[in-house]
Order: structure tokens, then sequence, then C-alpha cells
């Protein structure tokens, strides 16, 4: 009878605890054991595996002019984005009133796994904007996927200015 209620006990502390909890991030907003330095913020409108989707990569405000971007992704991801479709706008800024960014040349570099960004014009200093990224293919495969941004200011000496790092998630259930 002892040796029962001893087991019996003993099962259901492990059970509460010694389970393995699993952690759910939702796009940006938790990163448990560590991550990048500075996080940027991000949405989708799918954010589902496998599917065509559009990325909102918001780049909080500059104390300089940027006059390009240059974003780094894995090698691990296995989506497709298209150059083509790439645009520059103001934060907070919607309809008829969205100031967007003339761009210069939008540059898919597949082997270096870098989308270079140059605008015409330059962004102003303090001027959030996000990057959209329309007509990407999600890759086919879940996990979570380090984008990383640098910024080159007009007449800058060439060395890009590390911002921060976009933790996309792709394939995570609510």
């Amino acid at each position: 009878m002892i040796y029962k209620r001893l087991v019996l006990g003993l099962l259901a502390t492990l059970s509460v605890v010694g389970g393995a909890g699993v952690a759910v991030g939702q796009g940006s907003g938790w990163t448990l054991w560590g991550g990048p330095k500075k996080e940027l913020r991000y949405s989708a409108d799918s954010g589902q595996i496998g599917q065509w989707d559009r990325y909102y990569l918001n780049v909080p405000r500059q104390s300089i002019a940027v006059a390009e971007y240059y974003i780094t992704y894995p090698q691990h991801y296995r989506g497709e984005l298209d150059p083509k479709q790439v645009e520059v706008v103001r934060s907070r800024s919607q309809g008829k009133d969205q100031q967007k960014f003339r761009l210069g040349e939008a540059v898919l570099d597949q082997e270096n796994r870098l989308l270079r960004i140059a605008l015409i014009d330059p962004v102003p200093a303090d001027t959030p904007v996000d990057i959209v990224l329309s007509n990407v293919r999600n890759p086919r495969n879940s996990g979570m996927f380090f984008f990383n941004l640098q910024v080159l200011s007009p007449g800058d000496i060439p060395l890009p200015r590390q911002v921060g790092t976009w933790v996309i998630t792709m394939g995570v259930r609510d």
C-alpha cells in the first residue's frame, strides 16, 4: 500500500515537473534562448508553408538618410523572392496617401543570398519605412529564418551598417 502510494506520487510529480514545454511564437515578438541583438518587426499575409505570400518588413527610424538596403537570408530558406515586386513605403501610411520611395533597382543575388534595394531618392533620416516583398513563395519546410538588414547612406564610405534582424517563422500553428 505504501509502495503503491509512493509510485503514484512519484509519477504525478514527474508528470508535472518533468514534462517538456513547447514554446510557440507567431510572427515577431517572442524569441527564446537568445537570438539576434536587434530584432525587427514584420508581418506576412499568409505565413503558411508552400504558399504565395507578401512580407511587410518594418525598418525603424534611422539617424541617417538611407540610399540602399541589403537583406541577407539563410541558406536553409528555400523560398522564392521576386526582385520585381519590391516596394519601400513610409510606415503607417495607407491607401492613396501611401508614400512610396522610388526604386533605382532591386537585385537578387541568389548565390550570396542577398537582396539589394537601391533607391533613386534616399529615405530621409528619422523616417520609418516598410519594405514590402510581394509575390513571395514561402518555403515548403517550416522553421525560423533570420533575415538580416544592413543600410548604406548616400555619400557614405561603402560599408553597410547593421540595423537588425527579422525572425521570420513559417508553419507555426496558433
